[in-house]
């Protein structure tokens, strides 16, 4: 038998190796403390030793290695079944967080136009604060109007794409510079690393917003995003309600949180309708057209798909709408995400957020936001 002390641990682990009378070389005390010595690169060593050993007695040196090998083990499963595991999504960073963030009574509402429609009258949107307007939109001259009305009643940010391969670049390098000096923009939504680099030469002079494309699951990564320039950060739609209370109450900058709208599944670096990864030129460019598409599942859910006629690029959405009670969280802004609903929608799922409310039924879910991860 053999007795483990360490710390508030007290381990016994029992053997049924049996030592026999020795021929030429007993086993000694000595041989016993260096066959258990050698704990190799585990986490462990022993220290202290109390043997209690028969003259003229042998044991296999592979038998005291085994017993050696479950002592270590038991000790380590000891640790872990005891331990008490930490959230490190919320640990404090270096720098002096707000430490009492109180319920914010007026949050501002952010307003995602994944879609726009030029027959759509958006000047009669009701008391938004912001608007995203994804990036290609300012490329297309048939909505010069609608993004100048738009920019000129609401505070508005060119949405940045999550994948951008050469056509988006090119875009981008092309027309911002007429894009900014055009409409009325007051910053960027950044959704991957790669765009910081592209909007470098902006950062004094444009509020940066992180996407929740950034991943943004604990204090560490809204440090780190706040010292590239991030004025606002949107968190994982993937953090249940107790997280997202630990992280915004120790925030070192504005959070804001996706309250509604189709979560993207799924992006695609291939082009489901024209069944290729690049566009080709007997293409029917079933992307530039104004139908919906859908994928059907198993279950006869369907799963809204929306390609980019930029790009071979399509992002497919949750079947269900994310729509969540956020009237207990210290965020700073709430987000809603549209895809086809028309302005009157629109204005009713503005009026919910507003009142702090959210949509109920078969057709809602609460996403991950009443679970763990």
């Amino acid at each position: 038998m053999v007795t483990v002390f360490a710390y508030n641990m007290n381990l016994e682990v029992n053997s049924n190796i049996i030592p026999v009378d020795a021929t030429n070389q007993p086993i000694t005390k000595e041989r016993v403390i260096m066959q258990f010595s050698k704990t190799g690169n585990s986490s462990f060593v022993f220290t202290n030793f109390d043997i209690e050993l028969d003259d003229n007695l042998y044991l296999n040196i592979a038998d005291l290695n085994e017993l050696r090998r479950e002592c270590l083990e038991k000790v380590s499963h000891y640790i872990i079944n005891n331990a008490k595991r930490k959230n490190p999504r919320t640990l404090p960073t270096s720098l002096d967080f707000k430490t009492a963030k109180k319920k914010i009574s007026k949050k501002k509402i952010s307003l995602l136009l994944n879609i726009l429609d030029v027959n759509t009258n958006y000047s009669e949107l009701e008391k938004v604060d912001r608007i995203y307007i994804p990036l290609k939109y300012f490329a297309m001259s048939d909505y010069s109007n609608i993004i100048k009305n738009i920019s000129a009643e609401f505070d508005t940010y060119i949405y940045m794409p999550t994948i951008i391969k050469s056509n988006y670049r090119n875009l981008f390098t092309t027309n911002i510079d007429k894009a900014l000096e055009e409409y009325n923009i007051k910053g960027f939504v950044l959704s991957n690393l790669g765009t910081f680099n592209m909007l470098e030469k902006y950062k004094d002079n444009y509020e940066f917003i992180g996407n929740y494309t950034l991943n943004v699951f604990n204090n560490y990564s809204l440090e780190a995003y706040q010292n590239l320039g991030l004025n606002l950060i949107t968190l994982s739609p993937e953090l249940n309600k107790q997280d997202i209370i630990e992280i915004s109450n120790l925030a070192c900058v504005s959070t804001e949180l996706i309250v509604y709208g189709n979560t993207p599944v799924m992006t695609l670096g291939y082009c489901v309708l024209g069944k290729s990864n690049k566009c080709y030129p007997n293409c029917k460019s079933l992307c530039k057209s104004k139908h919906n598409y859908y994928l059907k599942d198993r279950l006869g859910l369907y799963f809204p798909v929306i390609p980019d006629s930029i790009q071979t690029i399509n992002t497919i959405y949750n079947s269900k709408v994310t729509s969540l009670d956020f009237s207990e969280l210290p965020i700073d802004s709430v987000r809603i995400d549209i895809l086809n609903e028309n302005i009157l929608e629109i204005n009713k799922i503005i009026d919910t957020v507003r009142h702090e409310k959210r949509f109920e039924g078969k057709d809602y879910t609460n996403a991950n936001f009443i679970r763990e991860v």
